[in-house]
């Protein structure tokens, strides 16, 4: 304690320092602190109280009056202590202090304690404003984008599929959310896009025949034309032609409606893909194809039928779509419990944007030449839904002017049913 190291330095040479005591005395005074300095034979040499009892009084009052203002649930009340004054291991005196405890507050505590109260009220205002205001701006900040997101789904569920999205904002989370956004918008444009072809395409396709057979019935009814074997024949051409449309869309109902049945037995895909590709001679002999065949014996529980009509439905692209004097590779291998039967072309290839599509119902990369070569779009919809529902998958691997690559894959243990 600073005060008992004071009082035992104003002893010295065997007698106290009076003058000394009482500037000490009087210090503590004003920190609260009443002392009364004894010898060691217990005679006062120095009281707080006797030196201004009325100073003293109050400022113990004053310092209740603090105390109690800034903790006034503490029990306070006057506390005495008493300290040995010693010299060495020689006994000089005794002290005694009494002070208001067990805490107390002076004045310029409490002054301090109300200018920290102010700062903290105005420090707790300030963040409670800045709080307020930076919430709002990220607020703002993610309702903004998502406001967007909002709107655009909308638009999306009228149907108006143009309306993008940009990705330009610093949320990381927000971009990838409106990235598959902008990409089922894109998607559903474009099949939004095929659904119009689609149509027409459907309207097209029926209205030709239908409006040749009306004219020449109509020239045969006006008398106009005679029921010749040609003319009759002409119509059950056009007749045959609204029949295979027909069973193609139905086919094509039956695929992608979950009807599909599959007739499964053991077959040999050495055999299978022979025999198609012997019924194709006289097609590649007409354009000068150079057919290379690489096909492993091959067990596999599949539908011989379907797929044969896979098969059959790409080579015959193939072939409708690779020049004279090109190329054709075929090949089937397996590799981890999978069968691929690879058919390969040196064709015209398909574009990066149309790859993504060729398998949907009536899509046509090149509708002119496809109906030159007779095609409505449906067979590689109808190959696709038949290999998935052997559990397989068929992908095509191309580049435009360079050949296409259909690879079919089939799991040799398929169990489906």
């Amino acid at each position: 304690m600073e005060i008992k190291n004071k009082i035992s330095n104003a002893y010295s040479n065997n007698s106290w320092d009076k003058k000394a005591i009482e500037n000490i005395g009087t210090d503590a005074i004003t920190g609260g602190l009443l002392i009364t300095v004894k010898d060691k034979n217990d005679n006062i040499i120095w009281n707080a109280r006797e030196y201004d009892n009325i100073i003293c009084e109050k400022i113990l009052n004053k310092i209740i009056e603090n105390t109690n203002k800034v903790s006034p649930d503490v029990d306070i009340k006057n506390t005495f202590d008493k300290f040995d004054l010693k010299r060495g291991e020689a006994l000089i005196g005794k002290l005694e202090v009494e002070y208001i405890g067990p805490i107390y507050y002076e004045d310029s505590d409490v002054i301090f304690l109300r200018m920290l109260d102010r700062i903290l009220f105005i420090l707790g205002l300030l963040f409670f404003i800045i709080s307020i205001i930076v919430g709002w701006l990220l607020s703002y900040a993610i309702s903004k984008p998502i406001l967007k997101v909002i709107d655009a789904t909308n638009l999306i569920s009228e149907g108006n599929y143009s309306k993008g999205i940009k990705e330009d904002y610093s949320i990381y989370e927000i971009n990838k959310l409106i990235k598959p956004i902008n990409m089922m918008a894109g998607d559903l444009d474009k099949q939004e896009k095929i659904r119009q072809e689609l149509t027409k395409d459907i309207s097209h396709e029926l209205r030709t025949p239908i409006t040749t057979m009306q004219a020449q019935l109509e020239a045969i009814m006006d008398g106009l034309w005679e029921p010749s074997q040609e003319r009759l024949k002409s119509i059950y051409d056009e007749l045959q032609r609204l029949n295979r449309l027909t069973v193609s869309i139905e086919d094509l109902s039956r695929c992608e409606g979950s009807k599909l049945r599959l007739n499964k037995s053991e077959v040999d895909l050495e055999t299978v893909i022979t025999t198609i590709l012997t019924n194709f001679e006289k097609q590649l002999l007409d354009k000068d194809i150079n057919l290379q065949v690489d096909i492993k014996h091959i067990n596999i529980m599949i539908d011989k039928d379907k797929i044969s009509q896979v098969i059959i439905n790409i080579i015959s692209n193939a072939i409708k779509y690779t020049p004279d004097k090109g190329e054709i590779f075929v090949r089937c291998f397996t590799k981890s419990d999978n069968v691929y039967i690879s058919i390969k072309d040196s064709g015209i290839g398909i574009s990066d944007e149309d790859k993504d599509y060729i398998f949907e119902r009536f899509y046509r990369t090149d509708k002119s030449r496809a109906r030159e070569t007779g095609g409505v779009g449906i067979g590689l919809t109808i190959s696709r839904e038949i290999v998935k529902a052997h559990g397989g998958s068929i992908n095509v691997y191309s580049k435009l002017d360079e050949g296409s690559n259909f690879v079919i894959k089939l799991p040799i243990k398929f169990c489906g049913t």
